[in-house]
């Protein structure tokens, strides 16, 4: 038995996109390999909206007396790594992680650009996103438009020239806001709901995780703030309206006394996440960096398991030599990170991975 045979088998945020752009498009556009009960709503609404709550996993949430409980259908798997940069570009691209160019928080490019913040691209590095395999790499967005589907794409504004954003929602209507406030003003007073698809990404409750923890009364605070968002959102849709709400990744927390601090030579590079740890360089002094950290280094072929097979030989400058999961409750620092916070995710715990579908219909 594979070790990742439950992760596989299951649906993922993959599955749950081509299963809601069918709907909007009102066609079998992308094959759906896994099934996904939702409720029927989505086939007979008028207007659809896919709500993507940064950091909102569904363990976390089941912790708590959250609202949103009660709308959740079910999970769902986020991508692997479970991080930002990832989950958004599988979703709005429509493809498996090796084939969207999105590997991880960091990536390594072997040709040229070298170490990659691939959340956050710098002036210099963010050129390769004008590479052909990025830029043949079709969004949700560009199909949508050529069936002439009225759609929005509602985004904080911070993100709107991002590289990122330019990338992955390429020829969207872009609507930006610049906070909660804002947002509810938005939905309340406009006539953003009456399209055929609505793509809404929130952030906060992700960054209170970061900073004070899954649990912590500021992280709570956030998930109340996003409630009201929903009510607003339930509230707001003249049209017959569907609403699905999931998430890019849940978070989990670690001790102070669980972080290890990585040394390694100039023949090791070291990137992807900090519990999803990708490294290139020789076997003996990858493997010498790692003696002390818990967890375990998995194969090329489970790593192709998890990540997709890739399509194209542009991404063999990207994919990793090696891939090592850190276990549960415990994080590394490269040399690249010093930020010390309290909530992480990329890893495989249930924590990390398992994200909601919290549906719900005006009709």
């Amino acid at each position: 038995m594979n070790k990742f045979e439950n992760i596989l088998k299951e649906p993922n945020l993959l599955d749950l996109s081509k299963k809601i752009y069918n709907a909007v498009l009102n066609e079998d556009f992308f094959t759906e390999n896994k099934e996904i009960n939702l409720s029927p709503s989505l086939y007979e609404a008028e207007t659809i909206n896919y709500i993507i709550a940064d950091g909102l996993g569904s363990k976390n949430i089941e912790e708590t007396d959250s609202k949103l409980n009660i709308l959740n259908a079910g999970s769902i798997n986020s991508t692997f790594p479970s991080s930002t940069n990832v989950a958004l570009s599988t979703i709005n691209l429509v493809a498996e992680p090796v084939n969207t160019g999105m590997l991880g928080y960091f990536q390594f490019d072997k040709e040229e650009y070298g170490l990659i913040n691939a959340l956050n691209w710098s002036i210099e590095n963010e050129q390769m996103l004008e590479d052909n395999f990025f830029l043949e790499n079709k969004t949700i967005w560009t199909i949508f438009k050529e069936k002439n589907i009225f759609t929005n794409n509602v985004q904080p504004k911070d993100l709107e020239n991002s590289a990122l954003s330019k990338y992955i929602y390429r020829n969207s209507n872009q609507i930006n806001y610049k906070d909660e406030d804002e947002l509810i003003d938005l939905l309340k007073n406009s006539s953003l709901l009456e399209n055929r698809f609505n793509f809404i990404y929130y952030p906060k409750i992700d960054i209170a995780a970061h900073l004070f923890g899954v649990g912590s009364k500021e992280w709570k605070k956030e998930i109340k703030i996003f409630e009201d968002i929903v009510q607003v959102i339930n509230k707001s849709s003249i049209r017959k309206t569907y609403t699905l709400i999931s998430a890019d990744h849940g978070l989990t927390n670690v001790d102070k006394e669980s972080r290890f601090i990585l040394e390694y030579p100039e023949s090791v590079e070291v990137f992807g996440d900090q519990r999803a740890v990708y490294a290139n360089g020789p076997e003996e002094e990858v493997k010498k960096v790692f003696e002390n950290v818990p967890g375990n280094f998995i194969t090329k072929n489970e790593l192709e398991l998890l990540i997709g097979k890739s399509e194209n030989e542009y991404m063999d400058r990207l994919i990793p030599e090696y891939c090592f999961l850190v276990d549960k409750g415990n994080i590394i620092f490269p040399k690249h990170l010093k930020a010390d916070l309290v909530g992480y995710h990329g890893g495989l715990t249930d924590e990390e991975m398992k994200i909601p579908l919290i549906e719900f219909s005006n009709f």
